[in-house]
């Protein structure tokens, strides 16, 4: 297997911004470029020939996101990433890139694996997720608000259509790509069947993710602070947790630990006072509160934990 570029990666993931899939966003992109393939089909027909190169150009940056997300959030699909990256080594300086933040493992195998049909593409979906192709068949909005009503109808309502239409739009991608056919090789009337596949995978399989990471996710903004209400206290049980494991240590001074979380929390709470002073006074400022002292509570966690392993007098 080639060893992805690094400098690519992170230069990759700045272009990217600060989101990873983009599901909602990508599907939107899809239905600008119809809008414009529309006015654009009559007085241009050799435009027809780059929107199957941009449909595969979307499908990739949301799946090499959704491969990303996955191996970093959760344990389960970092131990089954590895299987992806049989063979490959990651060296120093990858180590060096993870310490700066600038890279994660699952940047490393996002860009290690293979996404250039259809069968690759599922595979690799497959390997990390699990029955990946059953889950696809019925994959819904997983609306916190809605659970109700679950499950509500699947998005792909046709999966072999939509599968055989995605085949075909990477053959059609790979040939217009790489070669110059002296014929025609797609037929304009396709591109809008092609679209919707490619529209109605990406949401589907956004869903999919949703509900592998997060079993739903909140719609309404009250939900949302309530969401991350219940985020930050579960983070908070675990910083108990750590901090009680450390308490145990022999020879640690307790009540110099015990003076450090008080500290460390009057200052995480300042901190998250200052990233919610953007939105003082309106309805996101319970949620952006509480998101920011979760990652901070995450981090100290780490720091705790980190203590304990390291500690010389055990």
């Amino acid at each position: 297997m080639k060893r992805p570029n690094y400098q690519q990666i992170i230069d990759w993931n700045e272009r990217q911004g600060d989101h990873r899939r983009l599901g909602v966003e990508l599907a939107g992109e899809i239905d600008a470029l119809m809008v414009e393939a529309d006015a654009a089909w009559v007085s241009s027909p050799k435009f027809v020939e780059f929107i199957p190169i941009r449909l595969v150009t979307t499908l990739e940056v949301f799946l090499r996101g959704v491969i990303a997300e996955l191996i970093d959030e959760k344990d389960v699909y970092f131990e089954r990433g590895d299987k992806l990256i049989k063979g490959a080594k990651l060296d120093i300086a990858f180590t060096a890139h993870i310490n700066r933040r600038e890279l994660t493992v699952g940047d490393f195998v996002a860009h290690a694996v293979s996404l250039n049909n259809v069968e690759s593409i599922v595979s690799t979906l497959d390997t990390l997720l699990v029955d990946f192709p059953a889950k696809l068949k019925v994959a819904h909005p997983r609306w916190k608000e809605e659970s109700d009503d679950w499950p509500l109808p699947p998005i792909i309502k046709d999966y072999d259509q939509v599968m055989a239409s995605l085949a075909r739009l990477y053959e059609v991608r790979h040939v217009l790509t790489h070669e110059l056919p002296s014929s025609p090789f797609l037929d304009p009337a396709e591109i809008p069947k092609l679209a919707t596949a490619a529209k109605s995978f990406i949401a589907a399989t956004d869903w999919v993710v949703v509900e592998a990471l997060h079993g739903s996710v909140p719609r309404t903004q009250i939900t949302m602070n309530l969401s991350k209400g219940d985020e930050l206290r579960d983070e908070e049980a675990r910083l108990t947790a750590a901090i009680d494991e450390a308490i145990k240590l022999h020879g640690i001074d307790c009540d110099a630990l015990s003076a450090l979380q008080i500290s460390w929390s009057e200052w995480a709470d300042a901190q998250a006072n200052l990233v919610a002073s953007q939105v003082e006074g309106g309805s996101m400022h319970p949620m952006v509160w509480a998101s920011e002292k979760a990652v901070l509570t995450r981090e100290r966690i780490n720091q705790v934990e980190r203590l304990v392993s390291e500690w010389m007098d055990k």
